[in-house]
Formats: structure tokens, C-alpha cells, sequence
């Protein structure tokens, strides 16, 4: 499979906007509030890092509104198998990363031996890569991951308190398009390779994003809007009838 590709025009847009943006979208897609929030985390911490793309979270949810990715079977899930319902569909990352990071994360509190949790035919891999990033934040232990991308070469990556450390492959790699099957488990010791942290520019400045790939991302966000008319700011909509309200 090929890399994403950036078209030519760019739009410069703080993090905030990134996460807010991400968050809204899934929903409008009709994903619950709480795994909205989850998906603009992960976005907002993908573009903080320098590492991925934004096209990742747009095809996410283009998977999810065409009825592509579905969720999650969860009897099977409880043993650490996340497959699709109905097999016939992609799994959701978007729907599927954050059980799988919270059952990882009960079995470390827990002191459960999980084992490997397996997630079959994710849509869209590298989201379920900063869906651990952020849950790792809170974490003593790591989070592994692995899959193999879509030009065949082996993606290992360790998700350590908030920061990622690339064990297997370069950080194009996660570029690649493509379903994956992805294998995590618990890390009990820091990695000794180089960590991907927060690019302090970004935080700071901002982040350009592909054109046409943030206005795909903005127009699901934009199905949440109230249409514009006088009964509708009567009953919440808009700032009232007058500037005081």
C-alpha cells in the first residue's frame, strides 16, 4: 500500500482545534461522546509528536460513516480477541482502541496475566497506536504494539508514560495504508531506544494539516451545528435574543 499523500494547500490550526475537531466528527459519525473524546486525544497527540498523519483520523471516520468498520464482539473481546461484529466488516480503531487500552490497563492494576490482546482487521492501525499513547500516560507499565504494515514490514512500537518509542521500524512506516491485525501487550521496564515526545513548536505554534484532509475531517464536525433561525436561539442555540444573554 502507498503512504498518504498531502496535497498542496495546508491550513494552520492550534491543537485545540485538532482535538475539538476530531472529537465532534466522531460523533457526528455516531460514535458515543466518550470515545469522541478518546479519538481527539489520540489525534491531538499524533500531531504533537511530528509522527503520523492526520488522513489517518479522516479515514477512521469515513470507515465508520460508510459502514466499512463496525465495533467489537464483547464476549470475545473480555479474553483479549477483538474481531468485528459482523466479521464481515473492518474492526473500528476509532470503536475498538480504547477497550482494548482499558483492558490492558485493568490487567496491569489487577495484576491479571492477560497475556496479548489481538485486534483482527483494524481499519486504520496507526489509531490504535495513539489511543495507547494516551492511556499510557496514566500508566506504571507500557503498552506494546505491533502490526505489520501495509508494505509488509514488522511496526513495533512501546507507548512509555506518555511518550513513543519505535523498537521496529521508521516513523514513514506508520504512514501506510491499510487493515492490520495488531498485538499488544504489557512492557514492565522503560525501553533503553530514543523516545518520540511532544514536539515543543507544535504545542506551541500550532500544526499544518492537508487542506482538502481538514475540511473532509471539519465537514463531519459541521453536521452537529443547529441551523441558524429565530426559534431555534430561543431555545438554545446561537447567544440569545440579546448580546447580554
Amino acid at each position: 500500500m502507498l503512504p498518504y499523500q498531502a496535497g498542496d494547500r495546508a491550513v494552520h490550526v492550534s491543537l485545540s482545534e485538532v482535538q475539538t475537531n476530531v472529537c465532534k466528527a466522531a460523533v457526528a459519525v455516531g460514535l458515543p461522546l466518550g470515545l469522541g473524546e478518546d479519538a481527539g486525544r489520540a489525534a491531538r497527540n499524533m500531531m504533537a509528536s511530528g509522527v503520523g498523519t492526520f488522513a489517518a483520523f479522516g479515514d477512521a471516520l469515513d470507515a465508520v460513516d460508510e459502514g466499512r468498520s463496525t465495533g467489537f464482539d464483547a464476549d470475545r473481546a473480555i479474553a483479549g480477541n477483538f474481531g468485528p461484529k459482523p466479521a464481515s466488516l473492518l474492526l473500528s480503531a476509532m470503536r475498538a482502541g480504547p477497550s482494548a487500552c482499558d483492558l490492558i490497563a485493568s490487567a496491569a492494576s489487577a495484576e491479571i496475566g492477560l497475556g496479548r490482546i489481538t485486534l483482527f482487521g483494524v481499519d486504520v492501525p496507526i489509531v490504535i497506536l495513539f489511543e495507547a499513547l494516551v492511556a499510557s500516560a496514566d500508566m506504571d507499565q507500557g503498552q506494546c504494539v505491533t502490526w505489520n504494515a501495509g508494505g509488509g514490514g514488522a511496526i513495533e512500537a512501546v507507548c512509555w508514560r506518555g511518550s513513543l518509542v519505535l523498537i521496529k521500524g521508521a516513523p514513514e512506516d506508520l504512514l501506510a495504508t491499510g487493515s492490520a491485525e495488531i498485538s499488544m501487550h504489557l512492557v514492565a521496564r522503560e525501553p533503553r531506544v530514543r523516545a518520540i515526545t511532544v514536539d515543543q513548536r507544535i504545542q506551541r505554534d500550532g500544526v499544518d494539516i492537508d487542506e482538502a484532509t481538514w475540511r473532509r475531517v471539519a465537514a463531519y464536525a459541521d453536521r452537529l451545528l443547529v441551523v441558524a433561525t429565530e426559534t431555534s436561539r430561543l431555545t438554545g442555540a446561537g447567544a440569545g435574543v440579546i448580546d447580554t444573554d
